[in-house]
């Protein structure tokens, strides 16, 4: 009788040789990719704060400095206002005015009257100079506009 027939796939018949395989490679998932990004954009984004910090820091010390200055400036000002004033009220005293008007065979003055001035015009010169009155040891320039017009009155005898 007939012998089956097989079926023989190339290099698998009887005495052939084996082929080689090469062995199957290992698929691994490699992470250390994305760990190496996220290191380097961290990385940047915390130089890039750290940079801005530094430079917000210089910009506040220069401002800092700055503002020293113009107190300084503001002081040294004050001070030369305060001398000048200080000088102002020594050539107004009413003593150095008399030893300058006696050489000058002035005399003072043995009677004073008052003049009388108009309420619109006081308010006028109120209104351009910026210097109000003051009552009773009230600064003037800290009352209200209506309160400032009560002044205004009363120095010209007018009720409001």
């Amino acid at each position: 009788m007939a012998s089956p027939i097989r079926l023989l796939t190339p290099g698998r018949y009887p005495g052939a040789p084996q082929p080689q395989l090469a062995p199957k490679a290992q698929l691994v998932v490699v992470k250390r990719r994305r760990f190496a990004w996220f290191a380097v954009c961290t990385t940047v984004l915390i130089s890039l704060v750290m940079t801005g910090a530094v430079l917000l820091h210089t910009r506040i010390a220069e401002r800092q400095l700055e503002i020293d200055r113009l107190g300084r400036a503001v002081r040294q000002e004050q001070e030369t206002f305060d001398l000048q004033r200080a000088r102002r009220a020594e050539l107004r005293s009413p003593d150095r005015l008399a030893e300058l008007a006696a050489p000058l065979n002035m005399l003072a003055g043995s009677e004073s009257t008052f003049v009388a001035v108009e309420p619109m015009m006081l308010a006028v010169t109120i209104a351009r100079t910026g210097v109000l009155p003051t009552d009773e040891g009230v600064a003037a320039d800290r009352l209200a506009p209506l309160d400032q017009f009560r002044l205004v009155k009363e120095v010209g005898a007018e009720a409001p």
